[in-house]
């Protein structure tokens, strides 16, 4: 029995079968050689299926018709070819059962730990033994023995060991050298191909194996990755390659979207990243890491086990000081939900890197070289010169809101390394990003990039800072708000049609926004009162669609704008000087708007 790592499918057919099938069988006339079988459990769902499964391997007529079943078992896959098993065995004559000299016979039965869970494991041992003891059969089993303990064990009890004493005879550890598994993958598949390919992945060798053995030697999981990473390397080389300004960078990008891929690959593959977390991974990547739900838990709050982002941020992403960088065109790629487009990549590599006239402006470079750990080989002279030039910038109000958490730890870490007054260093701080508040555009997921706990250096000033980008941000949010409620406003009023077009556009802003509660309501039912009847018609077929069953939560306030215009319509259609057309038009308003009240909760 084989504590299995990898699979060993081609290596038996192509290497081990070979020389099974020169073996003489002990004591048999003519110096007959054994018959090596190879079977895989992957799926299978009882032993019926193993059963046909070794015959349709066997049987020398259906091997003739060119029959050969590589995935699936049984009656399902046989009913491809026209026909089943039963019926197929009935012509020769024969049955699976009939079989009886399995003396001849070695089975090597791989991917039991893949079989299916309707199949018990002690049915299979039980068939096993079966064949050992009373057919004479020999048999190679082949597994993951941590998956079969998972699943027959017991908190107190070891029942799988019991069961295994009983019908294993010597087992063999099988370890997998990943590291030499490697360079035998990759000088086979790429060296000849795709030279680039297979010169990027040797340079970056250490990073890639070692991550593949962070998850059990699982091969699965590097050929998965391989074969994946190829498409995003040579499309991504070939853009870089293609525009001069990553000219300085392109080595760094490509082993940023390296450690990028990688785990995402790993765990998808491992089936551990799925649709329920996908976005928990997201936002350990791009997510809110400076969390102000920090500042305000409970330090004594009892310790919950680790969910699933935690393990996956410790596996992979155990140095909080190291920046991340997010990929949403290779995640959607890696998980199958898109293709992968470059252009999307290129889009998101613009974005990072903060691209301006096709160069990196001198502020950034700058806060690269204080990035962790490279920082630390840097003259404190250096040091305290490339600092003092980034404060130049934050007195300018020159870099992203989100930016500013970053440089101001950066500033003051190491124990405030270079003695600043941290006092005027907030003040000062704050005075900068206010000068750039007019350049900074509002980020409706402001990400700060930077983990900081209780027991970090400056905590509650690094705090501060924080909590003065969100209060502009905010800010910006709400002149943002103001100036799109002013155009809507003139839009509704001058050009009612546009102003439709507009609001009824899919996934707009207007559509999650109470923007009727924020119009003033005379100027509003004066403008309704001066629509063309077509116009009020289709004001009425809006309302009917804004205010459907399950209305947004967000737009529950414009109840009250809707039962203040009901009002004033039926005061109008009582009016003896309203024009009767005008009447019909404002009478199936009014109706569309009682029916939508009634879909607001009470």
């Amino acid at each position: 029995m084989k504590p299995k790592k990898v699979n060993l499918f081609q290596y038996n057919t192509n290497h081990l079968f070979p020389k099974i099938a020169k073996l003489k069988i002990p004591y048999s006339e003519n110096d007959e050689t054994y018959i090596p079988v190879l079977i895989s459990l992957f799926g299978a769902k009882s032993i019926e299926d193993i059963q046909n499964q070794i015959f349709v391997e066997l049987y020398p007529i259906l091997k003739k018709r060119g029959i050969k079943i590589v995935a699936g078992l049984g009656n399902t896959v046989l009913k491809y070819f026209g026909s089943n098993l039963k019926d197929l065995l009935s012509e020769t004559g024969t049955s699976s059962e009939s079989l009886t000299d399995y003396r001849k016979i070695l089975i090597c039965i791989d991917d039991i730990d893949r079989k299916s869970s309707e199949l018990d494991l002690k049915e299979v041992f039980g068939f096993v033994n079966n064949l050992v003891e009373n057919l004479s059969a020999k048999i190679l089993l082949i597994a993951n023995e941590d998956e079969l303990r998972k699943e027959i064990n017991t908190d107190d009890i070891d029942n799988y060991s019991l069961l295994r004493e009983k019908v294993i005879g010597i087992s063999i550890n099988f370890n997998s050298n990943v590291s030499l598994t490697f360079d035998r993958i990759i000088e086979s598949k790429y060296k000849a191909e795709n030279k680039s390919y297979f010169d990027f992945l040797s340079e970056h060798k250490k990073t890639i194996v070692n991550q593949i053995s962070l998850n059990k030697d699982n091969l699965r999981n590097l050929l998965f990755f391989l074969e994946h990473f190829k498409i995003i390397f040579k499309e991504t080389s070939a853009y870089l390659s293609s525009e001069s300004k990553f000219d300085s960078i392109k080595k760094d990008i490509l082993e940023t979207i390296l450690n990028f891929t990688l785990p995402i690959s790993i765990e998808y593959k491992l089936g551990k990243l799925n649709t329920s977390n996908f976005s928990e991974i997201i936002e350990i990547y791009q997510g809110f890491l400076f969390n102000l739900s920090r500042f305000l838990g409970d330090s004594n709050k009892k310790k919950e086990p680790k969910t699933y982002p935690e393990l996956f941020k410790e596996k992979y992403l155990p140095d909080d000081n190291i920046q991340r960088k997010y990929f949403d065109s290779i995640f959607n790629y890696i998980i199958g939900k898109t293709s992968f487009k470059i252009e999307l990549l290129s889009n998101e590599l613009n974005l990072i890197y903060k691209f301006e006239d096709n160069t990196i402006p001198e502020r950034e470079k700058l806060i690269s070289k204080l990035n962790y750990w490279g920082c630390v080989d840097l003259k404190h002279s250096e040091y305290r010169s490339i600092t003092s030039s980034i404060l130049k910038y934050v007195d300018k109000g020159e870099f992203s809101l989100e930016q500013y958490p970053t440089v101001f730890h950066y500033v003051t870490r190491f124990n405030n390394l270079l003695g600043y007054n941290i006092e005027n260093l907030k003040k000062r701080f704050k005075k900068g990003i206010h000068a750039g508040k007019d350049d900074y555009k509002y980020e409706r997921n402001i990400h700060f990039r930077l983990s900081v706990d209780r027991t970090s250096e400056f905590y509650d000033d690094l705090k501060e800072i924080v909590e003065y980008c969100l209060k502009i941000n905010k800010g910006i949010k709400e002149h943002q708000e103001l100036k799109e409620l002013t155009d809507i406003f003139n839009l509704f009023s001058s050009d009612f049609n546009s102003f439709l077009e507009k609001v009824e556009e899919m996934n707009n802003e207007f559509m999650f926004t109470p923007y009727f509660t924020k119009f003033d309501f005379s100027k509003t039912w004066r403008i309704i009162k001066k629509l063309d009847n077509s116009q009020i018609i289709n004001l009425a077929f809006y309302f009917e669609s804004r205010y459907q069953r399950n209305i947004y939560e967000k737009i529950f306030p414009e109840k009250i704008f809707l039962e203040n215009l009901n009002k004033k319509i039926e005061d109008s259609i009582s009016n003896k000087n309203t024009e009767k057309l005008k009447k019909v038009a404002l009478k199936f308003l009014d109706e569309k708007i009682i029916d939508s009240i009634k879909n607001f909760p009470e």
